[in-house]
């Protein structure tokens, strides 16, 4: 008897004996399982004194699908009150498949049986009634199509239309003509529905059918026909669904375009397309236009589209609906003909337009990829704008047109690379707004317009100043033949308390003679407090949650154009590896400003994830040592990562420092890099790494095991992860047993609410000794809630990609 086996056998016993909590545990796992051995002890608990039971019994014998459980499933059906039951038990017959059900299933989809109770306001019936009925088309009994068609028309029934238009479409036959008839003579619905289902059939047998749908009467069937022919490929229906995307209603073209866009995915099949739907681009309806552009946007070469395609083009871009405009500017960037430039520049320079809108008119000037005076001047003016998606779509296009080369007109010596301007933004050297009325926004991906209404505000103020009220605030006095006149309202508001009551002379100094005499302004003595342990508790969550709110809004607190340019050019610069680059990343990397700092540190390891060994990265592994231990926690967090990607083995004793650090989200990411650094990590000696003290695989296993008692699950389910991928180096395999027993108790931790998790990771170490541990627990644990962990990491343990599906399902 191997290890499955056993499992099934003692969660069998577990039927029998455990309480209803076990028995639903047990039974859902050995249905997971398929457990064909189980079949016996499972219909007897469809019999249960527990619903609960019942269910899990009726849905375990469904997905095992043993035929010898029909019988007792039927008559279960036949005699039992609860609706629950009934339900589970009609799903697990459909499951089963069984002719022998189809009988029972026809009667009780017609016939409400007077046992079943009603649940409130709710009658279980329909639940029964809708199970029947996809129970009868999983099976494709031809002689139920009478019985659905009957439920259909029944006026006093519950509308389930959908499914048993989805259950005709899984009869061959009798449903199908049933589903021909109702797409000709239905009502509305009924045709449209129709449609739909016959598309799902995947019988090409329909395909004339729905092709003649294509000229109903209703737009509603005729955008159902189009999808449903789409549905089921047929190619030759194409010419028919071009026709239709000069249909009049909106809904029905777009259904035909979606529908031409999947049935010409061969190559062969594309210039058809293109050449009957360019002519669209100049469409009435806006959302046409809208998807025309976009389905171009995915077929055509490079300069395909003629002048009076661009013009149309260009045209949609005024478009009201931003989606429209910006799909017509991806167009124009796509095809990549010269000509758009200035209708793009135009665009882009255009204020009143959506800010996503210039975005997208700023991508496509560096999709088209011409480098000249004209698009550099404006790619540094689109820098300075004042909404930051056009911001950042500058810097990308730069980015993009570092590549080419500068236009015969243009002289290197003349025009600046796209990169010099760039970095010149990282570094701050770039001049992007006048000093004296700095710009302050959002960093919100829509504008803010707070701050500029508050600069007016301000404005509007000082304009409105009379001289005398100036006089006053600079103190420079009236002339003669002035008069004062008062402001009609106060330049500020005093708040209560700035201002002492008025007192007289005498009074005022023994006031104060007093206050000194009394000590009135020293500082006095912090009272002791004692504090619970309750209350200290208290005090500690919301400190924790302070700390947590202001990291959250640190990146969307307003800053100056200049230094939101400054982390957007760090981030795209992610990837890029010259020199050049890198060096700016690590310019940035020991800037003044702390979130630049960050952003940097991130865009160093997401390159040198992407770029594994670029020797370049390595000259920021000083600044990322520092900052590790002296920076805020983001930018710990930042500089934890790096150090593990950069593959350097001098980082290794600085982060085993980090596992005892008392944030949580730092323990994690250090384990993290541990585990990179002990499996990928560059030879010292081949690298010239300076390692002063190497750390071995067998210390970091030792580090992670004790993090699996961590009180953060978080940081236990790292460490487990880590664990696993230590344990296949060579010399570290000695250790599972021990490491066996560690993630097991980790299972219990925390409520179990790793237990599955843990059960995976396992797997991947080993069954065998898992499974005799798991088993040895589930006879020793002393409640249901903690044998429940244990079958659901058993269960992990044996589980195969097709049982986990039909546990997802």
């Amino acid at each position: 008897m191997n290890m499955k086996e056993k499992t099934e056998l003692s969660l069998t016993d577990l039927l029998k004996t455990g309480d209803e909590a076990d028995r639903c545990y047990a039974a859902r796992t050995l249905g997971i399982l398929g457990s064909r051995s189980a079949v016996e002890a499972l219909i007897k608990q469809l019999t249960d004194e527990d619903i609960d039971a019942c269910v899990d019994a009726a849905e375990a014998l469904g997905r095992i699908g043993d035929p010898q459980a029909v019988p007792a499933l039927i008559k279960s059906l036949e005699n039992e009150e609860s609706g629950e039951v009934c339900t589970a038990v009609t799903t697990a017959l459909g499951q089963l498949g069984a002719e022998d059900a189809i009988t029972i299933l026809k009667k009780i989809a017609v016939d409400r049986p007077e046992r079943i109770e009603w649940e409130d306001d709710w009658d279980r019936w329909w639940d029964i009634q809708l199970a029947a009925v996809e129970a009868l088309g999983k099976f494709g009994a031809e002689d139920a199509t009478g019985t659905l068609l009957q439920i259909m028309e029944d006026e006093t029934s519950q509308d389930i239309d959908p499914e048993i238009f989805a259950a005709l479409a899984n009869i061959k036959e009798s449903g199908i003509t049933a589903l021909l008839e109702l797409l000709v003579n239905g009502s509305i619905m009924q045709r449209r529905r129709a449609a739909r289902a016959l598309g799902h059939s995947g019988n090409p047998e329909v395909t004339k059918a729905l092709g003649q749908a294509l000229r109903d009467e209703s737009p509603e069937v005729r955008a159902a026909a189009a999808t449903a022919l789409a549905d089921i490929d047929a190619q030759r229906y194409l010419p028919a669904l071009l026709l239709l995307l000069r249909d009049p209603e909106d809904d029905v073209r777009s259904a035909a375009i979606e529908a031409c866009n999947r049935l010409t995915k061969s190559s062969s099949a594309d210039n058809d397309i293109i050449a009957e739907i360019t002519p669209l681009l100049s469409d009435p309806s806006s959302l046409v236009r809208a998807i025309i552009a976009t389905t171009l946007s995915s077929l055509i070469p490079p300069r395909h589209l003629d002048e009076e395609s661009l013009t149309a083009v260009a045209a949609s871009i005024m478009d009201k609906t931003y989606d429209t405009a910006a799909t017509a500017c991806d167009l124009l960037g796509v095809n990549g003909d010269p000509a758009s430039l200035d209708t793009l520049i135009t665009t882009v320079r255009n204020k009143s337009l959506y800010g996503m809108v210039r975005r997208q008119a700023t991508l496509a000037i560096g999709r088209i990829g011409i480098l000249n005076t004209d698009t550099i001047d404006l790619l540094k003016e689109a820098i300075a704008d004042r909404e930051q998606p056009v911001r950042l779509a500058a810097l990308d296009a730069l980015t993009a047109l570092e590549a080419v080369p500068a236009t015969e007109e243009e002289t290197t010596e003349s025009l600046q690379r796209p990169l010099d301007i760039v970095l010149a933004a990282i570094a701050g050297e770039l001049e992007l707004s006048s000093p004296e009325t700095p710009q302050k926004v959002s960093q919100a991906v829509e504008f803010d317009p707070t701050p500029i209404k508050e600069q007016s505000r301000k404005a509007e103020d000082t304009a409105t100043e009379t001289p005398d009220a100036q006089n006053a605030e600079t103190g420079s006095e009236l002339t003669e033949g002035e008069s004062l006149v008062l402001p009609e309202t106060p330049g500020r508001v005093v708040e209560p308390g700035e201002v002492n009551a008025a007192v007289s002379t005498l009074d005022a100094i023994a006031l104060n003679n007093a206050e000194v005499a009394f000590g009135v302004h020293e500082a006095l003595p912090e009272p002791d407090i004692e504090i619970d342990q309750e209350t200290q508790d208290f005090i500690e969550v919301v400190e924790e949650n302070k700390r947590i709110g202001e990291r959250m809004t640190r990146g969307r607190r307003k800053i100056s154009i200049e230094d939101d340019v400054r982390r957007l050019g760090v981030r795209v610069l992610i990837g890029n590896t010259d020199d050049a680059s890198v060096a700016g990343l690590i310019q940035a990397l020991n800037a003044d400003d702390g979130v630049l700092r960050y952003e940097a540190a991130l865009a160093i390891a997401e390159t040198a994830r992407l770029h594994p060994g670029l020797r370049s990265l390595m000259n920021a592994f000083g600044s990322l040592t520092t900052q590790l231990g002296l920076g805020d926690e983001d930018q710990r967090v930042a500089c934890t990562r790096a150090m593990g990607l950069l593959h350097n083995k001098a980082a290794m004793l600085p982060l085993l420092d980090v596992l005892n650090d008392p944030q949580t989200t730092l323990r994690t990411e250090a384990i993290s890099a541990l585990v990179e650094l002990t499996i990928n990590g560059d030879d010292p000696d081949k690298a010239d790494h300076m390692v002063i003290k190497p750390v071995s695989p067998k210390t970091i296993l030792r580090k992670l095991s004790s993090a699996l008692e961590d009180e953060e699950f978080n940081v236990r389910m790292a460490a487990a992860k880590g664990i696993v991928q230590l344990l296949n180096l060579e010399g570290l395999g000695e250790s599972k047993t021990e490491i066996v027993e560690q993630l097991i108790d980790t299972g219990f931790l925390g409520a179990g609410a790793q237990a599955r998790n843990i059960g995976k990771l396992l797997r991947s170490i080993d069954i065998q000794g898992s499974a005799e541990r798991l088993l040895s627990q589930l006879e020793t644990v002393d409640s249901s809630a903690e044998r429940r962990f244990v079958i659901e990491m058993l269960e992990e343990l044996f589980i195969s990609s097709n049982d986990r599906s039909q546990q997802a399902a």
